[in-house]
């Protein structure tokens, strides 16, 4: 019984404590995070539904980003995102963390297919929690339809897509960082 009590008064406090947190998240203007959302497609929602404020707008299909304010689009980009063995998640999400400039570090083993060597990086934006970014990539040098396969880069010959992340060229990501605040909505559709 104890044991069991226990559970329930840790459960209650924790419940309280993620109501108190979501509250000031919402009183500081932060939405939610990127693993309270679903899909737009099952929530039955559709991509202007989300154009209010500043909303980014990510096309697998297209490999294409848009950046809209207040319905009015600002930006728009060639993007390459996750090969078919590590895709982009599609969904609604939130840019919950900024990084100028970072180095990323593969979370796969050197002997892995999917390694890659630490790797430097000057604009980030983080959407989802596991290393999900839109960023510059400077190893790339091509952008858009057909991308996120296997595609011939000019200068850096054979490449797929990314490990899950949506890459940019630098100028792109310069300007996407300094213009979304944490909290922009990412909507990642087909």
């Amino acid at each position: 019984m104890k044991k069991h009590s226990r559970k329930s008064c840790f459960l209650s406090m924790s419940l309280l404590l993620l109501s108190l947190i979501l509250a000031l998240c919402s009183f500081a203007g932060v939405t939610a995070s990127a693993h309270s959302l679903r899909p737009a497609e099952r929530q039955g929602r559709h991509t202007s539904d989300y154009l209010g404020g500043r909303t980014i707008v990510v096309s697998i299909s297209q490999q294409w980003l848009n950046a809209y304010q207040n319905g009015h689009l600002v930006f728009s980009s060639p993007v390459l995102t996750g090969r078919p063995s590590l895709p982009t998640p599609m969904g609604v999400y939130h840019i919950f963390a900024k990084l100028h400039p970072a180095t990323f570090h593969s979370p796969y083993s050197r002997n892995s297919k999917n390694y890659f060597p630490p790797t430097h990086i000057n604009y980030a934006l983080e959407w989802r929690a596991g290393g999900y970014f839109i960023h510059d990539s400077w190893w790339h040098t091509v952008y858009g339809a057909g991308t996120n396969g296997e595609h011939y880069d000019p200068t850096y010959g054979w490449q797929s897509g990314s490990h899950g992340c949506i890459s940019m060229p630098l100028n792109g990501a310069s300007w996407l960082y300094h213009w979304a605040h944490l909290g922009t909505t990412l909507v990642v559709r087909r």
